[in-house]
């Protein structure tokens, strides 16, 4: 019986999450459309990777996207869940890093939300850098880098996970394959960019948040708010939270996706002490 209930209560989620993209982001009647065809195909894997083309609501903006039709789910989680939404104040004109950028949709909603100066993204996937390059290359402010972040500079093996946005540096049960990719610390790119402060730091990176961490050095200091993803069976969280602790930082909030602690991943905003 929980069986059955549970089945129900993530369709009657999937219907809330479609009508509140339909009715609330869609920019228009094709967009609707395709929305609808999109969860209404949601039963069917093999068209997961089948691509799509949607004009979407991110805060003030309205802008043409590039996706799969797997990652609904990120955009369901961006802008049905509140995935990033912030207590912490981003002043006008900041430096955004977006390290995890799948195919652009956390750098929509920075652009259209907070009016940045600078957005530098981070996707390592060779066919999700694709479509970012499609949605986001001739943005205004945004800065595309085709490598993933980690502790130190270098090159790794992104192993595939089932759909794109589940690929990681960490070899996790039921990945299979993967691609030689660059790894960038932030450190190293601060100091090549001449990037003297990160006012928002983003982390979706599937398990590597604090290699990323670790990666800053002294240069933490220099970030104000951090907003992430946690994979609690990929990456020792309590690890990461010491560490933030340890360079100032509080957390202002964490929470579970809809799924609720089961899923084991958790979201979090971190902010420096004194700001923000």
């Amino acid at each position: 019986m929980s069986g059955v209930l549970g089945m129900i209560e993530q369709k009657l989620f999937r219907a809330r999450e479609a009508l509140h993209l339909i009715f609330r982001h869609a920019a228009d009647s094709a967009t609707r459309r395709e929305l609808l065809h999109i969860y209404s195909s949601l039963g069917n894997r093999s068209a997961y990777n089948d691509e799509v083309n949607l004009r979407m609501r991110f805060g003030k903006l309205v802008m043409p996207c590039t996706m799969r039709l797997s990652d609904i789910f990120i955009l369901g989680e961006i802008l049905f869940e509140d995935q990033y939404k912030l207590k912490s104040r981003i002043p006008e004109g900041a430096t955004i890093i977006d390290a995890g950028g799948n195919v652009g949709f956390s750098s929509m909603l920075f652009l259209g939300e907070y009016q940045p100066s600078q957005v530098h993204v981070f996707e390592p996937s060779e066919d999700s850098f694709r479509l970012l390059s499609k949605n986001l290359g001739s943005a205004a402010g945004v800065v595309l880098n085709k490598s993933a972040v980690g502790r130190t500079s270098g090159q790794s093996t992104l192993h595939h996970g089932e759909f794109a946005g589940m690929h990681s540096l960490l070899q996790a049960h039921g990945m299979d394959g993967g691609e030689i990719v660059d790894v960038l610390s932030l450190a190293d790119y601060m100091e090549n960019c001449g990037l003297t402060r990160i006012d928002l730091l983003k982390l979706d990176i599937e398990g590597a948040e604090l290699d990323a961490l670790i990666g800053l050095g002294d240069r933490i200091a220099d970030v104000s708010v951090i907003v992430g993803e946690v994979h609690e069976a990929m990456v020792d969280s309590d690890a990461i939270y010491e560490h933030l602790a340890s360079n100032s930082f509080d957390i202002v909030w964490k929470k579970y996706f809809q799924e609720g602690p089961v899923s084991q991943v958790h979201n979090f905003e971190a902010r420096r002490r004194g700001r923000g």
